[in-house]
């Protein structure tokens, strides 16, 4: 259409010159005046042959950078080739220097021939009688790129023709940013940026003085020059022309000395780099060919540093679990919903068995971690507190649900249940918020998989009973941070954050986080001077089977998620949220939050008030003691505690009629006792690996042992069992067939005078 309109200006101009010559000139020049017009609407048209669009739009490959232009991962163009243009600014100080100096000296004064080196070019070629030097000016190499022709004398006319029009129509800086972002480098490799990540590993911009020459010594010939195959005919040139350039004193001797000292590169390096999977993720999410920039990139909101961090702590991990485990994590930004760290398969790249699964993306159960949202809907609605007490007991829930442990704990806080992950009080805050609401809560949260109806799910949906995945889970737990409003993760830099419903009440979700930051749980370097004080909410999920674990941890300024597993199913009896997942996770969001970090401010909905601490309601005129909890103004129940009561003129506890029942049971029916002799409460054991004999008296039948919550092994009414020692506190658990339990607190330290283990912080990566 463009050229159309260039012909039909062209045929109106034609018309009148030759009319005006017909009329104007002198019969004897107007057969000249004709053949100079013939001449100049030769060369317009041939410049109209010039294809500028094409030069403009050739192909290149998708690359998918980080949040600050980092490319991250590339893929081939439509020609299959490694193309990778960048703007003139991101070439670097040398690359642009060199490429006017070595190929086209006179770039900026001609206008896209080099008259003066076509004379010299023609008497050289005659006086030697075969062509030895030529006249190309990087213009017209540009053209030459763009159109295939045979080198023949009339198609070097014609690119010398187009290269003056070229000229006419692109600046100087943009012809040399086109030229150097076209030229071939052998192979399927075109272009500057993609030759320095092919033989450097590195974009063009850092390439050295040595490096970029090299480049340069490329151009004259990337199969003759290949440095890995014929180092020394390579190394000739490229000292050759540092020599050429301290000549003309574009360097100097030392950096021209400095230079000829850099080894060559011994092989070509594969540009495809080792984050194929969250590039895919972030360019299918972020719809990629829509947000484009002109020079084929997409500009992802991953961040290449937290990146590291996260594969380097998710490998640490993996190296004391079973080799089938692999591990995946999403690190989204709170403020924005941008996804600044996302790990598919944290063995990606690896050779090992379905390392290429996206685990990030791929459904799995999510064992309890999705209690918090069945509380955070039980909250919201004044059905509890944080400090509502609730009963851990057999008859609790009904249907033989039973916590992991085997262990049932009588009364507990809501606060105390939901950390613990305790199922049984789970089931029951679920009926009371309602199956249908919670699930309807779930979906709206993002959750894309939960399609079936409530009752195909029915009390199993807090214990894991349904599929989800690692992106919605990080949705949905940055919606706690966000105040209950849940909106999209955005995978594009420039995408504006969303704003969603409000799907939980600001103080429901606040609550929630409240009780998640509970320290007190048993996992090392959390909770003691490691943390320096900083805060984090976080809840452990293991599947059912010992499939999966997880841990879903929220600072005010990150949402992680992290899932440890097996790709192909296969359950391991390490995988348990506490003791796999959670050490990574929680160590990672100890190095990404600064000392002294500012928690959540509370909303106005938030109150303190004073109650009684066993029952968690408000205290009333019997109970002993006090202390403040917060609950939700106008919605939390206001009904005293109905635990403490006089009696006689004393006070007593009068307990609900499930855990009265509960405690009368455990002491009836002939069964014995049970007590943990080793070890003993609070006891502190230095020495690592160690074994650690644990006993008991009492019981019936088989003894379960636990640690931490993760089932040990089992032992004869009796008998013993060692335990291999790891650092920081533990819970030493045991239960017998018939529900007879009992608990040790203990402390495994490296030696009296170790000094603790100081973490680094984030940008050590």
């Amino acid at each position: 259409m463009l050229r159309n309109k260039y012909l039909t200006k062209a045929a109106l101009l034609l018309r009148a010159a030759v009319e005006s010559i017909s009329k104007k000139v002198p019969a004897k020049q107007k057969w000249l005046c004709l053949l100079l017009l013939s001449l100049l609407l030769l060369k317009g048209l041939i410049s109209l042959t010039l294809p500028v669009e094409r030069l403009l739009a050739r192909p290149s490959s998708l690359v998918v950078t980080d949040k600050e232009g980092l490319p991250l991962r590339g893929s081939l163009s439509s020609d299959d080739e490694w193309r990778l243009p960048v703007p003139l600014s991101e070439m670097g100080k040398w690359l642009p220097l060199l490429a006017v100096e070595i190929e086209d000296r006179h770039f900026y004064s001609h206008s896209g021939t080099d008259y003066p080196a076509i004379v010299r070019a023609f008497c050289q070629n005659i006086s030697a009688g075969k062509v030895i030097s030529g006249a190309s000016t990087i213009t017209s190499q540009t053209v030459r790129l763009a159109v295939s022709r045979s080198r023949t004398p009339f198609s070097k006319l014609l690119e010398f023709v187009q290269a003056e029009a070229l000229e006419t129509r692109l600046s100087k800086s943009k012809l040399l940013e086109l030229y150097l972002n076209s030229v071939p480098f052998g192979g399927n490799t075109r272009g500057v940026e993609a030759a320095a990540r092919t033989w450097f590993a590195k974009p063009a911009k850092e390439l050295s003085l040595s490096e970029a020459v090299l480049l340069m010594v490329l151009l004259r010939g990337p199969s003759y020059y290949r440095p890995d195959r014929y180092p020394e005919r390579t190394r000739e040139l490229r000292d050759r022309l540092l020599s050429l350039l301290r000549k003309r004193g574009l360097v100097t001797a030392e950096e021209a000395r400095r230079a000829k000292l850099e080894p060559l590169p011994k092989e070509r390096r594969p540009i495809a780099s080792a984050e194929l999977q969250a590039a895919e993720r972030a360019a299918l999410l972020g719809e990629a060919k829509e947000h484009l920039d002109s020079f084929g990139r997409f500009r992802s909101t991953l961040d290449a540093a937290k990146q590291r961090l996260l594969r380097a702590e998710l490998r640490k991990s993996l190296e004391r679990l079973e080799p089938g485990i692999t591990a995946a994590a999403v690190l989204v930004e709170n403020s924005s919903g941008k996804v600044r760290g996302y790990i598919g398969n944290a063995k990606e790249g690896t050779g090992a068995e379905a390392s290429w699964v996206d685990c990030a993306a791929s459904p799995r159960s999510p064992g309890s971690a999705l209690k918090p949202f069945i509380y955070a809907l039980a909250l919201q609605k004044g059905l509890l507190t944080p400090d509502t007490l609730l009963a851990d007991v057999p008859t609790a829930a009904g249907g033989g649900t039973r916590n992991y442990d085997r262990l049932f704990r009588g009364p507990v806080s809501a606060r105390s249940a939901l950390c613990d992950s305790l199922n049984v009080p789970a089931v029951k805050v679920l009926r009371l918020a309602g199956l249908e609401n919670t699930l309807a809560l779930l979906r709206g949260l993002g959750f894309a998989s939960l399609t079936e109806r409530p009752e195909w799910y029915g009390e199993s949906l807090a214990l894991g009973g349904c599929e989800v995945t690692p992106l919605e889970l990080a949705r949905a737990y940055r919606a706690l941070a966000s105040g209950g409003r849940a909106s999209s993760l955005l995978w594009y830099e420039k995408a504006e954050t969303e704003v969603g419903p409000p799907l939980i009440t600001p103080g429901a979700a606040a609550l929630t986080l409240e009780m998640l930051k509970e320290t007190r749980r048993s996992l090392p370097r959390f909770g003691d001077s490691d943390s320096d004080g900083k805060i984090i909410a976080f809840k452990t999920g293991t599947s059912y089977g010992l499939r999966d674990a997880w841990t879903c941890a929220v600072t005010p300024r990150w949402t992680l998620v992290v899932w440890f597993g097996d790709p192909t199913g296969r359950p391991h009896r390490s995988l348990t949220g506490l003791t796999a997942a959670a050490p990574a996770a929680v160590s990672i969001m100890l190095r990404l939050t600064p000392k002294g970090a500012k928690w959540f401010d509370l909303p106005a909905a938030v109150a303190s008030r004073e109650i009684c601490p066993l029952s968690g309601s408000p205290r009333n005129p019997f109970c002993p003691e006090a202390k403040q909890g917060l609950y939700l103004k106008n919605v939390s129940d206001t009904t005293p505690c109905t635990l403490h009561i006089q009696y006689n003129g004393e006070t007593s506890v009068k307990w609900p009629e499930e855990i009265a029942r509960f405690y009368a049971e455990r002491g009836r029916g002939g069964k014995s006792s049970l007590a943990i002799t080793t070890p003993t409460e609070g006891a502190v054991y230095y020495g690592l690996n160690q074994k650690l004999l644990l006993t008991a008296q009492g019981g019936e039948g088989t003894l379960y042992w636990f640690v931490d919550g993760e089932l040990l092994g089992a032992s004869e009414g009796g008998g013993t069992l060692s335990w291999t020692m790891k650092p920081g506190p533990h819970t030493i658990s045991a239960a017998d067939e018939y529900g007879a339990t009992d608990e040790k607190k203990v402390t495994v330290k490296s030696s009296p005078a170790a000094e603790r283990e100081k973490l680094p912080l984030l940008e050590e990566y």
